[in-house]
Formats: C-alpha cells, structure tokens, sequence
C-alpha cells in the first residue's frame, strides 16, 4: 500500500473524550417491554450483573459529521436514494461517494456494494440508477463488476456510561388534552458521563485504492479528476488498478484532520434536546499524534458517582509503554472545576518523560491541528 509519510511522523491521531450526560436521553432503544411497555428507554448492554447505557457511534458520529458541516460550510455528501429495482422500490442509498470535492466522504468513508461484486457479468441490468438512468457503470455486459467502498480513515467506540449503577433516572410527564383526561408517558434518562475512545487514520486521507474488486474511487470520477489535475496516480498497477492522491495532498490532509478535531471539541446533537437540552461538547479531551494505529487513551477514568477521575498512573504508563509511538505532545484539555481530581492532572505538565499540555479542550484540539 502506498505510504506518503515517514513512519517517524505522525501516522494517527488517538483521543477519548468524555461527555457530562447529566439528565440526559441522548440516544433511544424504542419503547420497554412487558410492564415497561410505555417507557421510552436509552440504550443499554448488559456487563455481567450491570446495564449500562451508552450512544451508538453510528449516533455519536452523525453528530460530527452534522457539526463538521455545519463549522466548516463545506459541501454536505447527503444520503439520497441511488437505485430502485425493477419493482421500482429503494434499494441502495448513499451520499456523494466523493473525496476529492466532498471532504466528510474522504473522513467518514462510505459503500455502494454492487451484485455480483468480483464477477464477470453476462447481462445487462434492469434495474434503474436513480442518478443516471439505466445502471450500466458496473454492469455493462461482459464487464467485471467492482463495488464502491472506502473504509473510513475515522474509527471509533461508543459512548459508553463510565457508572454502572446510579445512572437511571425517570421523567414523568402529562400530554394536557382541551378535552379529556391527560395523557401520561415516561422517559427513562441517565445522569452520568460518557467516554468515546476514536483514531484518525492520518496517513489515508486523500489517498484512494482502486486495486481488486473493491475500489474507493469511482473510476469514471477519477478518469475525470486526473484530467481536471485534481488527482494524480502514485501507483501504477496495470490491470490490477491505480492508487490515486488528490493533488497537493499535505494541504488538504492536514485541513480537513485539524477541522475534524477542532468540531469534535465543539460537537453538538442528541436525541431529545427539546426536552433535555444536553450539551455534548466534550468536557475532556486527550489528543495525541502517533506513529501507530492503536487508540491507546482507554480505561483511564472512574466514576463512582461520587468523585470523578482520571487516572494520571494509568495515563503515565500508556504514555510511557508508547513512548516511541507517541509523535507530539499529549494534549489533555479539560473543562475547570470537572474533574476531582484536577489538580493532579495539572501536575503532569511536570512528568519528563512524555510532554503533557493540560489546557481547554476546544484548545487541545486546535493546538495538535497546527502539529500537522
């Protein structure tokens, strides 16, 4: 695969941020069963004898996309119907499958499989490309069929509760009628903080593998983009497929990186605002470049309801353990008066080993976006 960075720069970027979801129903599991029938439920798992809430990253991440949009005013990839079949029903959706003009699809990836993916076929197709009439791209007669699929550089955990009891909490409510009697509902909600763990795979953006059956960029795109000197081929694999990296690839890696972190800081959504009204911008941030892939900044805090902490042992021995991973400072920004022990994590400025920047979290993620 190509590489167009030195393995001693930074190759990744990991972090773990934290949310106060303090009286919060953030994302819903429908309604409850049996005598809970007419509760609306937050998403739990169960861990052993506990059920612990938590956020999807599906959820969590449309936040971010939404928030990276709405910071940025760059061009939104909007889900769409892209096909119906013959029955003339719905059968794929997808945004604009554009990297090089759409950055939230070079971040976020996306897939547009294809029947018959790796196979040579032998009629033409029926069904009706909603974009661009009868669908003979990938199906032309004769013609190896290739799916469309980019795996996103930005991967990430859900946002998990860090108490595993003590968190639930219940809203009674009335819906008033001019006539009749009121009608009553619940909504179960959580009073908790809630951790996600993600790593930006900094090395991929703007570059596209269009090798095998799988490719990341439409071909007939990229025949284009080459001609208009958006994109240039860096590998040549004949018949096996190109590599291609949008031109002036630094540039545009280091933007779109720097404007993913710094919306993150900022990030915004949730479901039931309207009741609720959560602000999900991160409380704490920890944010650093390495040299490797592993989302290192994990099972660092506790919460027992009472005090709430970040390990600064723990942290020390990660840090020390990817010492000749870890490429820039570790930023750790943090919101005053959150944590309980903050004066501790205050002290780790202190530590010679690896640099701590203790500061704001909105500011962690500006200043490790000017790293890069």
């Amino acid at each position: 695969m190509y590489n167009s960075n030195d393995s001693s720069k930074i190759t990744h970027i990991a972090g773990t941020f934290v949310i106060s979801a303090k009286g919060s129903f953030l994302n819903g599991a429908g309604l409850g069963e049996g005598e809970d029938r007419n509760i609306s439920i937050v998403k739990t798992f169960q861990d052993g004898q506990y059920r612990i809430p938590y956020v999807s990253s599906q959820a969590w991440k449309r936040w971010l996309r939404n928030t990276l949009i709405e910071e940025t005013n760059w061009p939104q990839s909007e889900i769409k119907a892209l096909h119906v079949n013959a029955k003339g029903n719905t059968d794929k959706i997808g945004g604009e499958f554009n990297p090089i003009e759409y950055p939230e699809d070079d971040l976020f990836g996306y897939m547009r499989t294809e029947k018959g993916s790796g196979k040579t076929t032998n009629e033409e197709d029926e069904s009706v490309d909603v974009e661009n009439g009868t669908d003979v791209e990938n199906k032309v007669k004769g013609k190896k069929v290739k799916s469309i699929m980019r795996k996103s550089p930005f991967s990430a955990s859900i946002l998990v509760s860090l108490r595993k009891t003590g968190w639930k909490g219940r809203d009674e409510g009335f819906v008033h009628l001019k006539e009749g009697t009121p009608q009553p509902y619940t909504t179960e909600f959580y009073n908790t903080n809630l951790q996600g763990v993600f790593c930006l795979d900094y090395n991929r953006l703007g570059i596209f593998s269009n090798i095998g059956d799988r490719i990341e960029l439409d071909e007939s795109k990229a025949n284009a983009f080459i001609q208009n000197n958006k994109i240039k081929i860096v590998q040549n694999g004949g018949k096996s497929g190109n590599i291609y990296e949008i031109i002036d690839a630094q540039k545009y890696r280091k933007e779109r990186a720097a404007k993913l972190l710094e919306s993150l800081s900022k990030l915004r959504g949730g479901a039931k605002q309207a009741a609720f009204g959560t602000d999900v911008s991160p409380k704490i941030l920890i944010v650093a470049g390495l040299s490797c892939g592993n989302p290192i900044f994990n099972n660092i805090f506790t919460d027992d309801g009472k005090s709430f902490n970040l390990d600064t042992e723990i942290l020390k021995e990660i840090v020390l353990d990817y010492k000749d991973r870890i490429s820039t400072p570790v930023f750790i920004g943090i919101r005053q008066g959150y944590l309980t022990n903050e004066q501790d994590v205050k002290k780790l400025e202190e530590y010679s080993n690896v640099k701590f920047i203790v500061t704001t979290p909105i500011n962690a993620a500006i200043e490790m976006g000017k790293l890069l």
